[in-house]
C-alpha cells in the first residue's frame, strides 16, 4: 500500500463500487459484499476520485463544497484517504 500524500494520484480500487444516490452514497466491496454508507465528506471525496487527479487536486476540487479552510480540509481528507486505503477502497499511485 502506497503512503498517502498530496502528490499521489488516487484511484478507486477495482474491487470497490461507489454509487451516489442523490442524498447519500454507498460503497460496495465486490470481493466481500461489504457495504459502506458514506457521509457528505466521503461522498464529495469519492466523486472527485477519477484516477487522474492527485490528492492535492481533489482537495482543491472539493474545497468549494465545504465551509472550511484548505488546511483543515487537507487534514481531514488525508485521514479519510488513509482510512479508505486501509479498507481497500482506494489506492494511491
Amino acid at each position: 500500500m502506497a503512503e498517502i500524500d498530496e502528490t499521489k494520484v488516487i484511484v478507486l480500487s477495482s474491487v470497490a463500487s461507489f454509487q451516489s444516490l442523490g442524498d447519500s452514497a454507498v460503497i460496495l466491496m465486490l470481493d466481500s459484499g461489504q457495504l459502506y454508507t458514506c457521509n457528505e465528506t466521503t461522498e464529495a471525496f469519492l466523486k472527485a476520485v477519477d484516477g487522474v487527479r492527485s490528492l492535492a487536486e481533489i482537495i482543491d476540487t472539493v474545497l468549494p463544497e465545504f465551509e472550511v479552510d484548505r488546511d483543515t480540509l487537507r487534514s481531514d481528507l488525508l485521514a479519510l484517504a488513509a482510512n479508505l486505503s486501509v479498507e481497500g477502497i482506494i489506492a494511491a499511485t
